[in-house]
């Protein structure tokens, strides 16, 4: 006949208590972690979006507008919207800001954030040859992907329809 072996308490209980322990430091300390950076990462993220706008629209002054910024010339004539937007791309969300003339056509686009995509092919999403082909667009764009980068690119022109969108619903009313 085997053995058999008898179940020890401590057998069961101590490595159960330490990986519980291991756990709930690390937790802890992910989260410390996240309220030291987290105005750090906004303000960053920010400093990204300013950058952008002030790049499409030079010397403007800008309007927060909840949803949109109003981009107007120093005597305070509007000259456009942008809109930043997202949607998911193949590694995660990818951030966009788009301008808008008057009439609600793309003038440019911009990628703010897209960490999560592939490196080398997923990152050429925020070349100007592929982001050109949406300037113009009025109604929801279409693209022409970039080679083995089909999720990225869709995540961009889902964005810049979103913001299209917010034109249509927010801007344009």
């Amino acid at each position: 006949m085997a053995a058999s072996k008898k179940l020890d308490l401590k057998e069961i209980l101590f490595p159960t208590l330490s990986l519980f322990l291991i756990c709930f430091v690390m937790t802890g300390a992910l989260a410390i972690v996240n309220e030291i950076t987290k105005d750090r990462i906004a303000a960053s993220e920010k400093g990204v979006a300013d950058l952008a706008r002030e790049e499409i629209f030079p010397g403007a002054r800008f309007v927060d507008n909840g949803a949109y910024f109003t981009a107007m010339d120093q005597n305070g004539t509007h000259i456009g919207y942008c809109v930043e937007s997202e949607a998911q791309g193949y590694g995660g969300v990818i951030k966009v800001m788009t301008a808008l003339t008057l009439e609600g056509g793309v003038l440019r686009v911009r990628v703010l954030s897209c960490d999560g995509e592939t490196p080398g092919l997923g990152q050429k999403i925020k070349g100007e040859g592929f982001l050109a082909q949406f300037i113009g667009g009025k109604d929801a764009v279409e693209v022409d992907s970039i080679a083995s980068a089909t999720y990225s690119s869709q995540g961009v022109a889902d964005a810049v329809n979103v913001a299209l969108e917010i034109y249509r619903e927010v801007i344009a009313q």
